[in-house]
């Protein structure tokens, strides 16, 4: 499929025309054509072929041409052009939060900035002091500071995905693997990844691996390549008696490996990649699986999301190890959205899909009016889908659709509806996506007046971060948490692999204080709906159970909570 490089294509497109002081509505078309493609059910060349790329929602006659284009020949004409109009470095600075279009193109073409390495050094010495001030100097160099230094990092699901395709091609070989590292742990971001067997063919096929553009190092035992996309992927080979350690030393963490090496040394023993050792006489005392070491170090088998020196150990000894929660445990879905709004796939289709998961009930939650970019709702717009959702409720029973919207905290803590038209609602999800620059004092105040307004339910994606994009908003935690606890309301962890929101510390937090959670995908096609898996992934991590998740209740528990 072709839609993650036309997907990536537009995106570029819109930051080009943003760069170059285009419309800037051009750039939000761009943006929003970006997302449909995105989240388009089937390979947009098929889609082409068959004439029919304006009928993918925001792609208009202009932007259907440019598709073609690039699909047909590889390249875009208008995009070169535009490319040579922007000076080098800018759009790399305009990755940089705090810095937009305008003040990145200044900075590459009148100041010679070229990248944000240069820039960095550039406002260290205070050589732009003139172009920013100071007081905007010193918060875009902490903007830099706090930037992901791994630009090589991806995304948990770009890692997933990678791993399942490498995982297929040596199956289809013959030969088993098992993917370890931080994958395995289910981190947010995963550098290299790290594939065991216990065939010596593993070597060679990695090696012929379509997607690998340089080996590094081939060996018996261990073999490294570079892939096209600049990833790291390394396959070791292991006998089959210490195949359970190697599995459990290379999973990791550092932190937890060490622990275990620890309670080894105290029993007489070592252990390493390689098993688990009588020190003095070098007999193997276990090795083949992860649960015969654990086992024999007094430990029951604790699931790689925990391995983390966060208390594991601890737990595992005394027998009290949450019984992790599971995507399958989730009854529905609190979080989506449809072509009312921002979303690719109209209200019927998503119902559909979602029902087809095997759900009871899921909650549509489409923007309220003031997310302008995100197509949002007037009241007379929301009355007109309520209806469509009744008429659907009926065709679909028992599956429910819950009346949902996604409420914009405005700049002063309000809500964009009064509580009266709020009411109407089976269920109110607070957001701040504008406006989030203000200081940590407001933003936290927002989110506190949201929290504490009696028709809201839920605060969904509390950060607002994007993955290697941009920071979450510095709110206080402590107080979100305690303020939604001391409200009876709940928190979000969103399945978006880009967000991912609430992380696993803090969603581990909330849930020791007593806050209820829930596990959304926030679906903008129905091929989103799968964002689920990760958002599970990252409440394993923080050792959430079934009980502590709101939408793996039935409905009529989730009724309950929800009035």
């Amino acid at each position: 499929m072709r839609n993650h490089d036309v997907a990536e294509l537009l995106e570029r497109l819109s930051l080009l025309s943003e760069a170059s002081g285009e419309d800037r509505f051009k750039a939000i078309a761009y943006r929003r054509a970006a997302t449909s493609i995105k989240n388009l059910g089937e390979d947009v060349d098929e889609v082409r072929k068959r004439g029919e790329l304006t009928q993918i929602q925001y792609i208009g006659e202009g932007i259907a041409k440019k598709i073609d284009e690039y699909l047909r020949t590889g390249k875009l004409e208008f995009m070169e052009r535009l490319e040579k109009d922007v000076p080098e470095g800018t759009l790399e600075l305009m990755q940089v939060s705090g810095i937009g279009p305008r003040t990145a193109y200044k900075l590459s073409k009148d100041y010679g900035v070229k990248s944000v390495a240069q820039l960095k050094a550039d406002l260290g010495e205070g050589r732009l002091k003139d172009a920013l001030g100071e007081v905007m100097s010193k918060r875009i160099l902490e903007s830099v500071e706090k930037m992901k230094t791994g630009q090589s990092r991806m995304l948990m699901v770009e890692a997933l995905y990678l791993s399942r395709d490498l995982v297929g091609y040596f199956e289809n070989h013959g030969v088993k693997v098992d993917v370890a590292g931080s994958l395995r742990r289910g981190k947010s971001t995963v550098g290299d990844l790290d594939i065991l067997c216990n065939d010596k063919a593993g070597a060679d096929l990695l090696v012929e691996y379509p997607g690998v553009e340089r080996v590094i190092e081939k060996g018996p035992t261990k073999t490294s390549v570079f892939l096209k996309n600049g990833v790291q992927v390394d396959v070791r080979v292991l006998g089959t008696e210490g195949y359970g350690a190697a599995l459990l030393y290379f999973t990791g963490s550092k932190e937890h490996n060490i622990l275990l090496r620890n309670i080894a040394i105290g029993k007489g023993w070592k252990l390493n990649e390689y098993g688990l050792f009588e020190t003095k006489t070098g007999d193997r005392v276990a090795g083949k699986s992860e649960t015969e070491v654990y086992e024999k170090l007094g430990l029951g088998f604790i699931p790689p999301e925990l391995r983390e020196a966060t208390g594991e150990i601890e737990a595992s000894r005394e027998g009290r190890l949450p019984h992790l929660v599971e995507a399958r445990d989730l009854q529905g879905d609190l979080q989506m959205h449809t072509t009312w709004s921002d979303g690719a796939d109209e209200l019927d289709k998503m119902a559909r899909a979602a029902k087809a998961r095997g759900y009871e009930y899921i909650a549509v939650t489409d923007h309220s009016f003031s997310v302008g970019i995100a197509n949002g709702l007037s009241e007379e717009r929301f009355r007109k889908q309520w209806k469509a959702i009744d008429q659907l409720n009926e065709e679909l029973k028992p599956f429910r659709i819950l009346k949902g919207v996604e409420a914009e905290v405005r700049s002063d803590g309000s809500l964009d509806y009064d509580r009266p038209f709020l009411e109407n609602f089976d269920m109110v999800g607070a957001s701040i996506h504008q406006t989030y620059r203000q200081s940590p004092e407001k933003l936290t105040d927002r989110a506190l007046k949201a929290l504490s307004h009696p028709s809201v339910d839920v605060l969904f994606h509390p950060t607002n971060r994007l993955i290697g994009k941009r920071e979450g908003n510095p709110i206080d935690l402590p107080k979100i948490i305690a303020t939604a606890r001391d409200n009876g309301k709940m928190l979000e962890i969103d399945g978006s692999p880009m967000r991912l929101d609430l992380d696993e510390v803090w969603a581990r937090k909330a849930m020791e204080e007593g806050v209820t959670l829930m596990i959304d995908s926030d679906a903008h096609s129905t091929g989103e709906l799968e964002n689920v898996e990760y958002g599970t992934i990252v409440a394993r991590r923080a050792w959430l159970e079934k009980k502590n998740v709101a939408n793996a209740l039935p409905l009529r528990g989730l009724l309950k909570k929800l009035t």
